[in-house]
């Protein structure tokens, strides 16, 4: 008898109800966190700003620092080509990428099946935010400053 009573009391106790497991339907477009995102961005960035400051300190204060006095030194022996190459790569490239990685890393997609309609939605970081708008301007500034020589015939 003691199996009878057993198997009674199995057959009434209630079985744990799970939630029905739905797919994520949120799409990040970003493999990193906004975190390593603006690590990446703040190295990125380092480049294009030593070279800037190197710049600025040659024509305020007459110093020449390593980036740019390498530049003023080997600069006129190398191709066109190659001085442009690095110039679009360091100072035009690197920035604008900073910023997209940023912009993707703070941007959400959630798409709704049932109405067929795509949300987009950013979650501002102020991190994030400050290097967007930073490696933005300092892109502009450069593709500005290639657009004026290429006017006065410099370039």
């Amino acid at each position: 008898m003691e199996g009878n009573e057993f198997e009674k009391r199995l057959e009434n106790i209630s079985t744990p109800q799970l939630p029905s497991l739905h797919h994520k339907e949120d799409l990040k477009l970003s493999i990193l966190s906004s975190k390593k995102s603006s690590r990446i961005s703040f190295i990125l960035l380092l480049f294009p700003f030593i070279i800037l400051l190197s710049a600025v300190c040659q024509s305020t204060f007459h110093i020449l620092l390593p980036p740019w006095s390498w530049i003023v030194k080997y600069g006129p022996s190398l191709p066109l080509w190659l001085r442009m190459l690095i110039f679009i790569m360091i100072l035009i490239v690197l920035p604008l990428t900073a910023a997209f990685i940023n912009i993707l890393a703070v941007t959400w997609f959630k798409y709704d099946k049932k109405q067929k309609v795509l949300n987009i939605s950013i979650r501002l970081k102020t991190v994030n935010v400050i290097i967007i708008i930073a490696a933005t301007l300092i892109g502009l500034l450069f593709i500005g400053h290639t657009i004026a020589e290429w006017i006065s015939g410099k370039g």
